[in-house]
């Protein structure tokens, strides 16, 4: 939805969203290169941060975008975008996959790494510090899907708030069930709001918890966040798949297109995990 117009130009909610996201991490990122947690055991990324923290932001912002683009196209739409080739570049129909950003940002390290020379633990202890603050950007931009009134939760069923009356008073109360009256006046899962808390409030304290400690300790512990950030997220969106409406068109058999891909996500971050903690010992 457009926010605000200047003009002939045209500005979206999602855009702002965005642009709130990338400035914290800008002044996120230079914050804590100031903190000089690195310069011990990692002087050369701790030059990095402090020599090259704009060319950093840019190169994700940039792999974001374009791998978010092109994991919608291929992943979720791509015979229609074969057929329609223009719409890739379509702002009004600039839809997002997560599952790409991700591909986008780790595209975007293995690129610093290779022109700035980094080592292996300093691209993965770049990657923790994207992902502790990733929360931010998913949990804002929820508040966007909402506001346009997009990715909405499945009917509640007939039956549910005779069941469960209680409980069923008590979430909605709270906003759980919402009735996106742009689409139908039926009452929903109001998956936005669950999205928002689980998937980014929640990892956010969780994530910036991780990093205080880092700071007051200087032990940077490589992949810890990487490992948390996507055991969790993986485990709450492919629960959160099973209530949103897009979601259902995606069913093949037990899990839908963005389930499978959840499932790798949890299997690597069991894998990171255990190699952090080996490499701590």
């Amino acid at each position: 939805m457009i926010a605000f117009s200047i003009g002939s130009i045209d500005v979206y909610r999602y855009g702002i969203f965005y642009f709130i996201t990338f400035l914290l991490g800008y002044l996120f990122f230079y914050r804590l290169a100031k903190k000089n947690i690195f310069w011990e055991k990692f002087p050369h990324l701790q030059t990095f941060l402090d020599k090259h923290i704009d060319d950093f932001i840019l190169c994700i912002f940039l792999w974001v975008l374009i791998g978010g683009r092109l994991g919608h196209v291929i992943i979720y739409d791509f015979q229609y975008y074969l057929s329609h080739p223009g719409d890739i570049f379509q702002v009004r129909k600039w839809w997002m996959s997560f599952i790409g950003g991700i591909f986008g940002v780790t595209i975007a390290l293995l690129v610093l790494a290779w022109k700035k020379g980094l080592r292996l633990k300093e691209v993965v202890l770049l990657g923790d510090l994207i992902f502790a603050i990733l929360p931010f950007g998913i949990m804002i931009g929820r508040i966007g899907n909402f506001l346009n009134q997009e990715l909405y939760g499945v009917v509640v069923s007939d039956w549910l708030p005779r069941l469960w009356y209680p409980i069923f008073s008590l979430l909605n109360d709270i906003g759980i069930f919402h009735v996106y009256d742009q689409i139908d006046s039926q009452l929903r899962v109001n998956t936005n709001l669950l999205s928002s808390i689980f998937e980014g409030g929640i990892l956010l304290l969780i994530t910036l918890s991780i990093i205080r400690h880092r700071v007051k300790t200087k032990a940077p512990h490589p992949g810890q966040i990487v490992a948390i950030f996507l055991l969790w997220y993986s485990g709450v969106r492919f629960l959160l798949e099973y209530v949103r409406a897009d979601s259902q068109l995606e069913f093949y058999g037990r899990f839908s297109i963005s389930q499978r891909f959840f499932l790798w996500f949890f299997l690597l971050g069991i894998v990171t995990l255990i190699r952090q903690k080996r490499s701590a010992r």
